[in-house]
């Protein structure tokens, strides 16, 4: 495979392990780096902390750099943007995350000035730029991100719809007899979210669709529909359970935050518990299996087996804010959620990677498909070419 760089199984106990991919996704407080430098003080611990951030897409440019004062130098940089912000977050509250700017500068900026692949093979590639659409029983709405005014725009006046930039917000206080529903749909290089009437908080990922009634009635079941990926921010009410129906896997919760994955494509379909308890079933098995805090339930969609694993929740929700982290990922998988991010066609010739695990972390915000895939130039050595706005992988 030449200069491909394999995934290692690293020895690392987890408290460690957890500042490393705090600083990966740029989530890393002032103490967790602080924390962080203290470790890389043992030599252990620096050759655990490289082999982790060189498969990682923000600190590439400083892992090209075999030199240990280096990596402590970026450390150490990344404190002090993260203290200076604090100090001037008065005058700067719109300020980028720390090091946002140092990752952009000198890791993917580094690629993109040292042409890693050759011009005459690159065309420009423009996404498609598919609309985010709105249904009910009689109207298609497209709904047209720009509405930045603080109460928004009402956009369906009898109910009292309002849109606020990419978020639809629902009035809890209308007058209905029976449920009406609507459907949300976001195409692949979107994300979009809803307060519903109840003040739940849906995040809608790529590709995604979700039903939902546009108010929920008392003493019904408040109950909605996915497709693909959402991540929920439930009102507790303790009489009355929010059922989340993905296919035939249903998940159960009072009040609670967490991310439901289950794209038509997906073997499996993964429910991650950020915070209160929910319980999963299927059409299959009746009895509920129980998540607790910090864990994953991954539902076999062929034979309908739950498995359960404790998982570093950021991992699966860093999404939200445009962070995309790829653990232990084919390069097949991540293929296709760099076309759902994105909204491009990718064809892969590279059939030989597919047995390989890949470990990246992307920012789809800052990143353009080009320089994501200058990255899997550089670091595996991962030919592509551009066509008819299609990319081929070679």
């Amino acid at each position: 495979m030449g200069n491909v760089i394999r995934y290692m199984k690293i020895s690392v106990n987890k408290e460690f392990e957890e500042l490393i991919i705090g600083y990966i996704s740029q989530s890393s407080s002032i103490n967790d780096l602080k924390n962080i430098l203290k470790k890389l003080k043992q030599p252990k611990n620096l050759s655990i902390f490289r082999n982790y951030i060189r498969v990682n897409y923000y600190s590439i440019y400083i892992m090209n750099q075999s030199d240990t004062e280096s990596i402590i130098k970026e450390v150490k940089y990344r404190i002090s943007r993260e203290e200076s912000k604090i100090k001037r977050s008065h005058y700067f509250k719109n300020a980028l995350k720390y090091a946002a700017i140092f990752c952009l500068i000198f890791g993917l900026g580094y690629y993109s000035n040292n042409n890693f692949v050759p011009n005459n093979e690159i065309q420009k590639i423009i996404p498609k730029a598919d609309d985010v659409l709105l249904y009910s029983d009689t109207d298609e709405i497209i709904l047209k991100k720009g509405h930045n005014k603080s109460d928004g725009k009402k956009i369906i006046s009898k109910i009292n719809l309002i849109q606020k930039q990419d978020q639809l917000i629902y009035d809890g206080d209308i007058d209905l007899k029976e449920l009406v529903y609507h459907t949300l749909k976001v195409p692949y290089g979107k994300r979009f979210n809803i307060i519903l009437s109840d003040r739940t908080k849906v995040f809608l990922n790529s590709g995604s669709t979700l039903k939902y009634p546009i108010k929920f009635l008392p003493n019904q079941k408040r109950e909605v529909f996915l497709e693909g990926e959402a991540f929920f921010d439930v009102t507790e009410n303790k009489n009355e359970l929010l059922v989340v129906n993905s296919n035939a896997i249903k998940v159960e919760v009072y009040g609670t935050k967490f991310n439901v994955r289950n794209y038509s494509e997906d073997f499996n379909c993964d429910i991650v518990l950020v915070r209160g308890s929910v319980g999963i079933n299927n059409s299959e098995v009746s009895e509920l299996t129980m998540l607790k805090p910090g864990f994953k339930g991954t539902v076999d969609k062929e034979n309908f087996n739950t498995t359960i694993l404790k998982v570093n929740t950021k991992i699966y929700t860093s999404w939200i804010d445009g962070e995309v982290i790829f653990r232990n990922e084919t390069f097949s998988q991540i293929l296709k959620k760099l076309e759902r991010l994105y909204n491009v066609t990718i064809i892969n010739n590279k059939n030989e990677s597919l047995d390989e695990l890949f470990n990246a972390a992307i920012n789809v915000e800052n990143e353009n498909i080009e320089q994501v895939l200058d990255y899997f130039n550089k670091i595996y050595n991962i030919e592509y070419q551009t066509f008819n706005n299609k990319i081929i992988i070679n």
